[in-house]
C-alpha cells in the first residue's frame, strides 16, 4: 500500500544500516561504500516488485481506496507518472534512509539509527491504524464504495498476497544475511 511502502524505504535503509553498522562506522564515502550496491539490489528486486505487483494489480487497494482515478492507465498520464513516482520515491527513500544511517555511525550516534527505523516502522504501521480495516476488502474503488468486493482471503489475491510477501521476506533475509556478511567480513580485511 502505498501508505505504507513510502515510510517502509526508508525505514527499510535504516534496518539494512543497522545490519551493516561495523562496516559503516569505518567507511569515509556515504555515496559510494561497498555496501550500498549490495543495498540498491535489495530495492530493486526485493522491494520494489512487490509494491508494483499490488499497484499493477489492485491499484485502488494499493492507494487503500482513498481514490479511484489510480485505476485507469491507458492513456492517462497523471497516473502513469503517479506509478513511475512511486516507485522512484520508494528508491530515494530506501536510499535516504540507508545512508542517513550511515552518516549517523560516521557521526558516532548510532543510537539515532535505532530511533530512525523505530519512527519508521511506526509511520509504516500507521495507515494500518488510521484507516483500520480497509485492506479486507479487494476490488475496484467502485466496488468499495458500493460494498461489493471480495474478501481478502479469497482467490486469487490472498494467493498472489502469499507469494508475494514471501517473496519480500524471503529477499530481506536474505540480502540482509548477505549485506551483514559482507559488513563483517570488509571490517576483517581492514584489520
Amino acid at each position: 500500500m502505498v501508505q505504507v511502502d513510502i515510510p517502509a524505504a526508508f525505514t527499510l535503509g535504516q534496518f539494512f544500516a543497522l545490519a551493516t553498522k561495523k562496516y559503516l562506522r569505518g567507511e569515509p564515502n556515504l555515496f559510494t561504500s561497498r555496501l550500498l550496491g549490495i543495498f540498491a539490489f535489495y530495492l530493486t528486486f526485493g522491494f520494489i516488485p512487490v509494491g508494483m505487483y499490488f499497484m499493477v494489480g489492485w491499484p485502488a487497494w494499493e492507494v487503500m481506496y482513498v481514490t479511484g482515478w489510480v485505476e485507469n492507465t491507458f492513456n492517462n498520464l497523471p497516473v502513469i507518472y503517479f506509478y513511475v513516482g512511486f516507485m522512484m520515491l520508494m528508491i530515494v527513500l530506501g536510499y535516504v534512509g540507508y545512508i542517513l544511517g550511515h552518516y549517523w555511525y560516521r557521526k558516532g550516534k548510532d543510537i539515532l539509527v535505532v530511533i530512525g527505523a523505530t519512527v519508521g516502522t511506526i509511520l509504516t504501521l500507521l495507515p494500518f491504524a488510521l484507516r483500520w480495516g480497509v485492506w479486507f476488502t479487494i476490488g475496484t474503488y467502485a466496488d468499495f464504495v458500493a460494498g461489493t468486493g471480495y474478501s481478502f482471503f479469497k482467490p486469487p489475491f490472498v494467493i498472489g498476497w502469499l507469494v508475494i510477501m514471501l517473496y519480500w521476506v524471503g529477499m530481506t533475509v536474505l540480502f540482509a544475511s548477505i549485506s551483514n556478511k559482507l559488513s563483517n567480513n570488509l571490517c576483517a580485511d581492514r584489520s
